[in-house]
């Protein structure tokens, strides 16, 4: 029993539960505290969403995939995991849209495809008359006071500043759903608040001083990432504690004992202690763990999820006859193409620009469109083999393909669901924290791996402070 209060139970491996145990790991040691901990994952691998296939062109990723350095910089603390030398920057200019049959590419300034300079968005081949009217008029005309309006939603903010067009369109297709959540449900202030320095007022002058615009504008260098893959972060973080992680275990229940430490069953036959509980599953996963039994932890929404799918295509040299200018491609979503995004990886990354294979990874999955990502292998390639074939003028098939899937996960809450749990996130965190238990994960303050990382930080600190003010109980 003794044991289990010295016990920090990480439930998660993904992204953001490794780095919480290594920050606990690194803690412990640092400050030789009386603590141990375990890494607890359902699935047989760790890593969440980060997958690394190695090809015979060199390692690629196929789930998530790179920093943006213009959201939180987290290379400090690549650097302090020694893979400084690992990084490397994009190239090949920006993405595309391909829209009305054809790429639409742009030399001028932008941000996540949105031009930053009026009378460029005025240019815009998508917009028709009556929406340059608009943009004109509410650029001119709509600031929008967002602390006056805490559940307007991105898509909202931005079709007030400039039209609807411009939201769904030209900004929606930029902003990939496992990376920055959903632009129709989350407010600015969650989402991106660069869209907010750079858009929010109606003097473009006094907004752009905010800002310094060779930070955030599209275009070479504005993502990384490593050499090796992503997995090498991964594998990074798992060498410091090999001996702390555990897959394949499933906690099926979780109790409190009277002697204030927690009971978890794993796998429905076997049971664990611990003093203290990081949950860094999704929301779906924690809401439905946290609300068994007479009294909840927390009284959180239970989120939509939102399933998403990478294809590694490899064609021979000379297939493709139709390159976008750029080093890839999105779609908006009112087309009725199935492809979200597809990256030119010989194009992109500078570790695979001499690959004997021209390499194609294709995006497919949004809010609301789980369908598809549910197909059959044969009927899915068949799907978007096709659709590639109009867009990049292909002579020919494929010389392989590949298909990965992650099914439900990615959560989304409502913006009023949003709105009651940071309404009452200080007082659930009083109640949560104070008993030991503490929540993170995807969704919860925000998407991506820059979120990841700064969330398993929090909840080991959170963990650890609190395990020190029960040390006299050891």
């Amino acid at each position: 029993m003794l044991r289990g209060k010295k016990r920090i139970a990480i439930l998660g491996s993904g992204l953001s539960g490794l780095v919480a145990a290594y920050e606990v790991n690194k803690r412990i040691e640092a400050e030789q505290l009386p603590f141990e901990f375990i890494l607890l994952d359902k699935r047989d691998r760790i890593g969440g969403i980060i997958k690394t296939v190695n090809t015979s062109d060199g390692p690629v990723d196929v789930g998530a995939s790179s920093f943006d350095v213009r959201r939180d910089d987290i290379r400090p603390f690549l650097r302090e995991l020694g893979l400084e030398d690992e990084i490397q920057f994009s190239t090949g200019g920006k993405l595309d849209r391909f829209s009305a049959g054809e790429f639409v590419s742009s030399n001028k300034p932008s941000y996540h495809g949105i031009p930053i300079q009026l009378t460029d968005i005025l240019h815009e081949k998508e917009l028709s008359l009556s929406d340059k009217l608009s943009v004109l008029i509410n650029h001119s005309f709509n600031s929008m006071k967002l602390e006056r309006n805490p559940e307007a939603t991105t898509a909202e903010f931005l079709e007030y500043r400039f039209c609807k067009a411009v939201s769904t369109m030209i900004a929606y297709p930029h902003y990939p759903e496992n990376v920055f959540g959903s632009m129709e449900l989350c407010p600015p202030t969650f989402f991106d608040h660069n869209l907010i320095k750079l858009f929010e007022h109606t003097d473009s002058r006094y907004t752009l001083k905010e800002v310094e615009l060779d930070h955030v504008m599209d275009g070479e260098a504005t993502e990384f990432n490593l050499k090796g893959g992503m997995s090498t972060l991964v594998q990074a973080l798992t060498d410091r504690m090999p001996d702390n992680i555990l897959t394949g275990k499933t906690v099926s229940n979780l109790s409190k004992m009277d002697d204030d430490v927690f009971l978890m069953t794993l796998n429905h036959n076997e049971s664990l202690r611990a003093k203290a509980i990081i949950s860094t599953m999704s929301l779906s996963d924690a809401f439905t763990l946290i609300n068994q039994g007479e009294e909840s932890l927390l009284d959180i929404p239970r989120p939509q999820t939102a399933s998403m799918a990478t294809i590694l295509l490899r064609f021979e040299k000379g297939a493709i006859n139709h390159y976008p200018d750029g080093y890839g491609f999105v779609v908006p979503k009112r087309s009725s193409f199935h492809v979200t995004k597809a990256t030119l990886l010989n194009r992109k990354w500078p570790s695979l620009k001499d690959a004997e294979y021209d390499l194609v990874l294709v995006e497919i999955g949004r809010r609301q469109e789980d369908t598809i990502i549910q197909l059959p292998d044969e009927a899915l390639l068949t799907i978007i083999s096709t659709e590639l074939k109009e867009i990049l003028a292909l002579k020919g098939t494929y010389v392989s393909a590949k298909i990965y899937r992650w099914l439900k996960s990615v959560p989304h809450l409502t913006p009023s669901e949003r709105q009651l749990l940071y309404k009452n996130e200080e007082k659930q965190k009083e109640n949560m924290n104070a008993r030991g238990f503490f929540l993170g994960g995807n969704g919860f303050h925000g998407y991506g791996m820059p979120n990841a990382i700064k969330e398993g930080q929090r909840l080991a600190h959170e963990a650890i402070t609190y395990m020190k003010s029960h040390i006299k109980e050891l």
